[in-house]
């Protein structure tokens, strides 16, 4: 099973307050997914929050419960969540950067993730080096799971937003070759990591779909909403893939 910055319990204090971080986080993400459905007439279900043993919830799985007249709409609807989930996340990462710095982790855990392991060496510099520990603030941690939260429901795959996304950008097809491959993909994954373990069997067995016809398939979304769903995307590549280039070699004890 691999480890990551959640798995440590140093990382984790002040868990009420981290907790809260992540459910603002997910509460962000799902109401301007109901503010956008509601706005186009079409009608979402409650959110069922995922439970997380690290992190408190994976977000939620809310099911789409009225007709959705064309893939323009659903791509909106699916792209509007996770947009303002990252936005969040991304003010309050950067944020947490320049608060007081309480917790201690290993550098190494900026390997974890692209995007936070770029923004890092971006702010850190030659100060973020191999094999030192690194004192930050709580709040990055719970942002980046924040930022976690919306990457991995922007997986493209089934009926989670990133399935949808795909679904309305290039069409059933397609999105059908792209959730297949993300559930390979998972499903190798698992094999090393317990969390997309988790998901390749959830999203197997609750959101694989497929997705309901749409009053009209034929019309494609404008491309101002193409370019938004696509950046979600790559928001969830960034987030989920390591950061793959070493850091200043040597050790320091804090910042």
């Amino acid at each position: 099973m691999s480890r990551s910055v959640f798995d440590n319990p140093d990382s984790l204090k002040d868990g009420l307050s981290g907790a809260l971080v992540t459910a603002v986080a997910s509460g962000v993400h799902e109401i301007t997914h109901i503010l956008v459905a509601r706005s186009a007439g079409v009608k979402l279900g409650v959110p069922y929050f995922v439970p997380s043993w690290q992190i408190g919830s994976f977000g939620a799985i809310t099911r789409i419960l009225s007709i959705v007249p064309n893939r323009e709409v659903l791509l909106k609807i699916a792209a509007a969540g996770p947009f303002a989930g990252f936005s969040l996340g991304l003010v309050l990462l950067i944020l947490g950067f320049y608060l007081p710095s309480t917790v201690v982790v290993d550098a190494s855990v900026f390997h974890k993730s692209f995007l936070v392991g770029g923004i890092a060496k971006l702010l850190f510099g030659d100060v973020l080096k191999e094999g030192a520990m690194i004192t930050v603030n709580p709040l990055v941690i719970w942002a980046w799971a924040g930022l976690l939260i919306n990457a991995i429901n922007s997986i493209p795959a089934g009926e989670l937003d990133g399935g949808r996304i795909s679904s309305a950008i290039w069409g059933r097809k397609a999105a059908y070759r792209l959730s297949a491959a993300s559930i390979v993909l998972l499903g190798l994954l698992s094999l090393q990591d317990d969390v997309a373990f988790y998901w390749v069997v959830l999203i197997f067995f609750l959101q694989r779909g497929p997705i309901a016809p749409l009053a009209e398939e034929i019309s494609e979304p404008d491309n101002k909403y193409v370019a938004l769903g696509i950046l979600v995307l790559v928001m969830s590549l960034l987030v989920c893939l390591p950061y793959p280039f070493p850091f200043t070699t040597g050790a320091i004890t804090s910042i």
